[in-house]
């Protein structure tokens, strides 16, 4: 299979056939190597647990947080 990329406004953008099964609003991370080929890495959803956690990590240092962002 070979797809082409096209201009949308400023961007350059590459469809992903239907036939790959990408759900619609998935998240990538994309990266390009010394050859030029480009790849996308799945970006994880996050989990009603993690952003908990994460919430409970600001909350708990926020005041650090605070004093840093002056530096």
């Amino acid at each position: 299979m070979i797809i082409k990329s096209r201009k949308v406004g400023n961007s350059i953008t590459v469809t992903i056939p239907k036939k790959l099964n990408v759900p619609e609003n998935t998240e990538f991370e994309p990266s390009v190597d010394s050859d030029g080929n480009i790849f996308l890495k799945r970006v994880p959803e996050l989990t009603e647990e993690r952003v908990k956690d994460i919430h409970q990590f600001m909350d708990q240092f926020k005041p650090l947080m605070e004093k840093l962002k002056d530096k």
